[in-house]
């Protein structure tokens, strides 16, 4: 399969160049346009909750982490079309962006640890991907 719209899902918290390079490689490949993705799954988004001091301190937060990841993006040998920050439950908003931008293939990278092993995304996202998956390992 050519895809045309590869989406990498990014951890902020733990960069790992691995999960970019292949994206991008595939894309190259395909000739796909990539887009990189961080969901925030610490936030609820309850924003009506919060006063406006809270408010402030949630945007000025997405404002860094956009930050962080087109300075990822910058740093690529290659195009990246689109860099999104969105919150909310991973599984949830990746198949959102998956639908909304027209993705064909999503790269995520995976941790083998003790505790991935217990509580890991990755397991719901193979149960409820509605494209193509590609699950990139991680060494501790």
């Amino acid at each position: 399969m050519n895809y045309e719209h590869i989406l990498v899902a990014v951890n902020l918290a733990k960069i790992d160049p691995q999960v970019i390079d292949r994206g991008v490689s595939l894309a190259k490949a395909a000739g796909a346009r990539v887009s990189l993705i961080y969901v925030d799954i610490s936030y609820v988004d309850r924003v009506a909750i919060l006063d406006d001091e809270d408010v402030e301190s949630v945007h000025k937060s997405k404002e860094e982490l956009a930050r962080q990841l087109q300075l990822l993006a910058d740093c690529s040998d290659y195009p990246i079309t689109n860099t999104l920050v969105v919150s909310g439950g991973l599984s949830h908003k990746l198949q959102e962006t998956v639908r909304k931008m027209d993705v064909d293939l999503l790269v995520c990278g995976h941790h083998h640890n003790f505790w991935s092993r217990i509580v890991s995304a990755v397991r719901e996202l193979v149960e409820t991907s509605p494209i193509d998956l590609l699950i990139v390992h991680l060494d501790e």
